[in-house]
């Protein structure tokens, strides 16, 4: 049989997000999320919150570290995880249900860009240096001087008749059609 373990989350940050490294050198960022839900209760608007554990590998993980703040809001798509430990001092067992992030997309750039950054939008939180800005270089070596094409003629439009935006006249007896079934189903 067939399984699927895909979730799709839409919603704010509850927390800045934490950015460690493993003892392999992989970033991992720990994230949390707030998804509103609103319905009708009794004739009354209810909205209920449910906060979601969301963990973020590789170079993911650094972006949503240096871009994001609590209460930006984010699309998430990944699975879900579930764990499994003991704690060391007291011996319970303990779980939870994470999402493990295949693809964070920021959502909100508006503030941002509203204060004129040149750096597509995202200014560095922190102390994290600004990218340089480097004048536009070419890239490409000179090559030999283009031959001009001789000019081309085209030709002269035709003036247009008073007529000439009308379709052709329909033949007659186009439309008598004897002896055949409409298949149009109204």
């Amino acid at each position: 049989m067939a399984s699927l373990n895909k979730v799709f989350l839409m919603g704010n940050l509850t927390r800045t997000p934490e950015l460690r490294y493993t003892p392999g050198g992989s970033a991992v960022c720990e994230l949390g999320l707030a998804v509103n839900r609103r319905y009708l209760s009794n004739g009354q608007e209810q909205e209920e919150t449910c906060f979601v554990d969301i963990v973020v590998w590789g170079k993911q993980a650094e972006s949503c570290s240096r871009i994001l703040e609590k209460g930006a809001p984010v699309l998430v798509e990944g699975r879900l995880h579930f764990e499994q430990w003991q704690e060391r001092d007291s011996g319970a067992k303990r779980s939870r249900l994470r999402v493990v992030a295949e693809r964070v997309q920021f959502l909100s750039r508006g503030q941002e860009r509203s204060q004129g950054d040149s750096d597509g939008g995202y200014a560095p939180r922190g102390n994290a240096p600004r990218p340089q800005q480097y004048p536009q270089q070419n890239r490409y070596p000179q090559s030999a001087p283009r031959q001009s094409a001789p000019p081309q003629s085209y030709p002269e439009p035709r003036p247009r008749t008073p007529n000439s935006d009308q379709a052709p006249p329909m033949p007659e007896g186009a439309f008598e059609v004897e002896n055949t079934e409409d298949d149009i189903p109204f």
